[in-house]
Order: C-alpha cells, then structure tokens, then sequence
C-alpha cells in the first residue's frame, strides 16, 4: 500500500507547529509522497495563522523539493449548522483542499444528534473536500448517516495516522471504517502533522486498514488517479 498524497498537515504559521513547508516538503520527498497540503488552522482557531497566510500561499511555488503543494486550511467547524470559518468568499479560490474539524476550543461539544447534523452541514458546503479526525470521542455523531452523506456529496472521511496511537481512538476507527466499508464511503489518510518527522507516516495506518480487510478501492490517497480525480472534481485541474 504505497500512499502518494498527505492532505492534513501543519507548519510553524500554526503555534503549535514546528516546521517550516519547506521542511515539511523534503520529508514527504524521503517518503515516497508526490502531493502535499498545507493546512493550517483556520482563524477561529487561538493558534491560527492571520488570515493574510491564506491569501498569501499562492507566492508559493505549485513544486516545493520536487512535491506538488496544495494550498490549503484545516477549517474550524463552528457550530451546528456545520458552518466554517472561511467567511470572506473569495478566498474559497485560493484553497485547493479543505478539511473540516471540530475542535473543543472552537465548538464546545454538545450531543449526538448535534454533531450528526454539523458534519453533515459542513460536508455541504461544496468547497470541502473531508472531514478531519472524526475519532474524536467528544464530537460522538451518526457513523453511518455522516458515511452516506460522504458518498453522495463526494467527500472524504479522514483516517488520522497521528491519533491512530491512541488506542481508543483505534476502537473509534475500527467502527467508523466498518460502516464506511459497507457504504462504499472513500476514505484519506492523513499525517496532521505538527513536525516534519511525521509527514507521510503512515506505516501503522496501513497495517491497520489491511488486518482490517478494507477495500484498497475506496482509500483515496493511494491511487494517482483516484486522488487527482477527486481534487479536479472539486477545484478543477490545479495540475496543470
């Protein structure tokens, strides 16, 4: 299971990060990865970056150490409705690749149902592309009603290699990617890293998805094609 692209990745514009693109890019290099997105904290975030980074990242090269960079946002989901905090529109075009997350210090946890129904509203905004580290016990929502809205909005669920060291996070995982699995749902795995040293780490996460059985069919960062079908269907052809 080769993986070509980590979509869910911090640098040093994020606080709580500590590593440069530049740092972040050669690691993937070593690592086998073609495509990369840089995905800092959106502004609702305490850490975030100011908002002038996003409208900044197209002064980057598209290559960075021979990688393929996405410019990109780890959105912050900001109540129940699942609206994100990307509130100036305009800057929509200058994202290739959006992940969508809860986050406590952002969105206090409520219940079940609330949650359900934010993930969903935020998987309907058509400039998000997945949904970020779903195995947070606090954000609890509907499995397989968050799946099927995956699929038929052509979203991503994000398998988080990082908080796959968790071992009740692996629990979370396992019945999350079951009912995944049976919906025919794609998924990404993802680093979040927060250090270049994690960057397209994924050797646990591939272990994980073959003792599971998971269809290599639906794992969208492990075919060239598949991923850059996936990313042209939501921004058009930023490759060219």
């Amino acid at each position: 299971m080769q993986f070509i692209a980590d979509l869910h990745t911090h640098t040093c514009a994020s606080t709580h990060a500590f590593s440069t693109i530049t740092e972040n890019t050669a690691a993937a290099k070593e690592r086998g990865i073609e495509y990369l997105a840089m995905t800092d904290h959106g502004v609702a975030m305490p850490d975030s970056p100011h908002l002038w980074h996003f409208y900044g990242a197209n002064n980057l090269p598209r290559y960075i150490n021979g990688v393929f960079v996405l410019r990109g946002m780890e959105a912050n989901i900001l109540d129940y409705d699942g609206n994100i905090d990307v509130e100036i529109p305009e800057l929509y075009g200058l994202l290739d690749w959006i992940v969508a997350s809860y986050h406590h210090p952002v969105c206090a946890p409520k219940d079940k149902l609330s949650h359900t129904k934010g993930y969903i509203g935020a998987l309907k905004n058509p400039h998000v592309c997945c949904i970020g580290h779903p195995d947070d016990p606090q954000f609890d929502f509907d499995y397989r009603e968050v799946s099927v809205a995956c699929r038929e909005l052509h979203k991503a669920i994000e398998l988080n290699a990082t908080r796959l060291r968790s071992k009740s996070s692996q629990q979370r995982y396992r019945e999350i990617l079951s009912v995944c699995a049976e919906e025919g749902t794609t998924i990404v795995v993802d680093s979040d890293a927060h250090f270049h040293d994690r960057v397209g780490d994924f050797a646990q996460a591939a272990a994980f998805l073959e003792e599971m059985k998971f269809p290599q069919e639906l794992i969208l960062n492990i075919d060239r094609t598949r991923f850059k079908n996936f990313v042209i269907s939501h921004k058009g052809n930023i490759f060219e």
